[in-house]
């Protein structure tokens, strides 16, 4: 799977062009920083193509009495236009038209602004009727809005949206689109204890692992830890869950990542899980740590994963991915922290195992200690 930052970005683009992810599929290869440029720079291109038509009609609702402006917007602009419109209104004047409009046809608007440019609008919304909205965006699976108002939402209206969304599942989704770190953190650090757990919960139940992953790349360091350790104090049903995505979706870039700001050790705690055991997990972990260049972080981690999970490595190795030997004994030092694990580890290989270990290293010090 590719990265979910990139994943996020190219289901944006799509909304913004209109068309299916699958029709964006050979941009994969852009970091999401670069997508999201060239996501901004065609909605401003597409923006300023009709700025002046938008801002016409801007001065024309500003002059006329309100509930004619509103007729007008409902019934002939529609809420295309009128979303398009909005930014280019004084933000008291769009504030009181919207009290004239109904909460569906503003829902249907939302789709069509530009948060940042009517940010001064949405920071004088009332919380009330935002959470009106909020709650038929959501009803209508709008997540996509949603995270691009999450950006700009002052913290009073973001902290009752969040309340109002009652399903975990949902907060994930709309947290996979938000961009801003900031934003996402002061919604962790509102949530509590338990709902956090639910929040674990239900990337467990609904699959959702990505966009916790997703979302935990993007928060503060103590806000990511604090959800990290929460996680793998979880039972080994959840435990197994994450397990199966990072092989599924090739999580293991991020959770290497993380583990490697962690006092205690993930990979260390997944590893003692039985399915970590299987031949599919392992290769998967060996062939992201090739692939993403990982080898740091993944070695750092082997010291607590314990000889037997390190041998089970080996193993798997040996018979399958011969090549993760050769590099892993090029890298090894004697000062190494895992060489110790490691010649821990070989001592529990069988014999025949030990000796195709052996013949796929490099001569180094891995070979030597498979020899002993």
């Amino acid at each position: 799977m590719r990265h979910p930052a990139i994943q996020a970005e190219l289901v944006k683009l799509a909304r913004v062009l209109q068309t299916e992810v699958a029709e964006l599929e050979h941009l994969d290869y852009l970091e999401a920083e670069r997508l999201r440029a060239m996501r901004e720079g065609i909605t401003e291109a597409l923006f300023e193509k009709f700025r002046a038509s938008f801002t016409g009609f801007a001065r024309l609702s500003s002059i006329l009495p309100l509930a004619l402006s509103a007729r007008i917007s409902e019934r002939v602009l529609g809420p295309t236009l009128s979303g398009r419109i909005a930014g280019e209104m004084p933000p008291r004047k769009a504030i009181d038209l919207s009290a004239r409009l109904s909460d569906d046809f503003l829902a249907d608007t939302c789709l069509h602004i530009d948060p940042v440019r009517a940010k001064p609008i949405i920071a004088g919304f009332p919380v009330e009727r935002a959470i009106a909205i909020t709650r038929l965006l959501l009803a209508r699976g709008e997540m996509i809005t949603m995270g691009r108002f999450v950006d700009v939402l002052p913290r009073q209206t973001l902290l009752a949206a969040t309340d109002a969304i009652e399903q975990e599942s949902d907060l994930l989704e709309i947290g996979f689109f938000v961009e801003s770190s900031d934003q996402l953190d002061t919604v962790i650090e509102h949530l509590d204890t338990e709902r956090r757990k639910a929040i674990v919960a239900a990337a467990a139940a609904e699959g959702l692992w990505p966009e916790v992953i997703a979302m935990l790349l993007r928060i503060g360091k103590a806000s990511r830890l604090a959800m990290a350790e929460l996680a793998m104090a979880q039972d080994a049903t959840i435990l197994d869950s994450l397990i199966q995505a990072a092989t599924e979706d090739d999580l293991w870039p991020a959770l290497l990542q993380i583990a490697d700001e962690m006092p205690g050790s993930m990979i260390g705690t997944l590893a003692q899980e039985p399915a970590f055991a299987d031949a599919a997990v392992i290769r998967s972990v060996i062939d992201s740590v090739i692939a993403n260049d990982l080898w740091a972080r993944f070695r750092n981690q082997t010291p607590s994963m314990g000889a037997a999970q390190v041998a089970r490595v080996l193993e798997v190795a040996a018979e399958q991915r011969k090549p993760f030997l050769w590099e892993l004994d090029r890298r090894l030092q004697e000062q190494d922290s895992d060489l110790a694990v490691l010649r821990e580890a070989s001592a529990q290989l069988a014999p025949d195992v030990r000796l195709r270990a052996q013949q796929a290293c490099a001569g180094g010090l891995l070979a030597d200690t498979l020899a002993a």
